[in-house]
């Protein structure tokens, strides 16, 4: 199956497959770019037609100044989704990435009739982005956000990526945050879902993150949600499951075994799996 890219309204996306099978749209998460969803786009757009896309300020639409906006960026995905004919779709998210499909599914309520946020019941994860005070509370969580954003806001020079990919002693130092088993991970998958990571809107994100309002934002999500999260993430505990139950209608909750935060990378057959399946409830 062909995958094509393209740019529309200022996003960059990558397609595949046909629609006849139901659409959906991948977000990535802080600091990735659409290049982390390869192989689940791959995997379904075997059967249906799935779309990932740079969220403006990400990837390859990353400037050097670090502009970005939930709302504008929610705003151009919802001007793609139109150009593209999105209906009947299923929204699939990433890490914080949540928030973002959350506004965009709630611009566009006609658009999707699910959305899958993998690994993105950040509840206590967002908190403390927005009061970091709170880390004394749980210093090793605090720890983990601290790195997931420093880790966000720098691009991996291709070098690094290929000895990560060959060296798994410098995996084991530098992926531990992210995965649970650095030595098992498929080392042209990782230099391929790697590529394109890292901005300076990382920095906006944090300095402007106490003004995003995280639960309304979630709140304002009529579709039905599910949760796919690994069992060793270092930023999701089972009291993460249960408090994002209060801001959006969960449905469908799954666990995927020895793995960490980044399961497109860790597991990705079991994942897009998931998603699939997740896409037949309402069917």
């Amino acid at each position: 199956m062909v995958s094509t890219m393209g740019t529309e309204h200022g996003v960059r996306y990558r397609e595949q497959g046909e629609a006849v099978g139901g659409t959906y749209l991948m977000v990535h998460g802080l600091g990735g770019s659409l290049e982390q969803w390869s192989e689940i786009v791959r995997l379904l757009g075997a059967g249906a037609r799935a779309i990932a896309v740079d969220v403006p300020g990400f990837g390859r639409t990353r400037t050097v100044t670090g502009a970005f906006s939930v709302d504008e960026s929610a705003r151009a995905i919802v001007r793609l989704c139109a150009e593209k004919d999105v209906r009947d779709g299923v929204l699939v998210s990433h890490s914080v990435g949540c928030v973002l499909a959350a506004r965009v599914a709630a611009l566009a309520p006609d658009r999707f009739r699910r959305l899958v946020f993998v690994s993105g019941a950040l509840v206590r994860a967002s908190e403390m982005a927005q009061h970091p005070t709170r880390a004394l509370r749980a210093p090793m969580l605090g720890l983990t956000v601290a790195t997931q954003f420093v880790a966000g806001l720098f691009p991996v020079p291709r070098p690094v990526l290929n000895a990560l990919a060959r060296v798994k002693p410098l995996r084991r130092l530098l992926l531990r945050p992210f995965v649970a088993a650095p030595d098992s991970l498929d080392g042209g998958l990782l230099v391929e879902t790697l590529t394109g990571t890292g901005s300076p809107a990382v920095l906006r994100v944090l300095f402007t993150a106490k003004g995003i309002p995280y639960d309304d934002i979630l709140r304002a999500v009529t579709q039905p949600v599910d949760l796919i999260t690994g069992d060793r993430d270092p930023l999701i505990r089972d009291q993460d499951r249960v408090l994002v139950r209060e801001l959006v209608r969960v449905e469908g909750d799954a666990v995927i075994r020895r793995c960490g935060h980044w399961p497109w990378l860790e597991h990705p057959a079991e994942l897009a799996a998931l998603i699939a399946e997740s896409a037949r409830h309402d069917r």
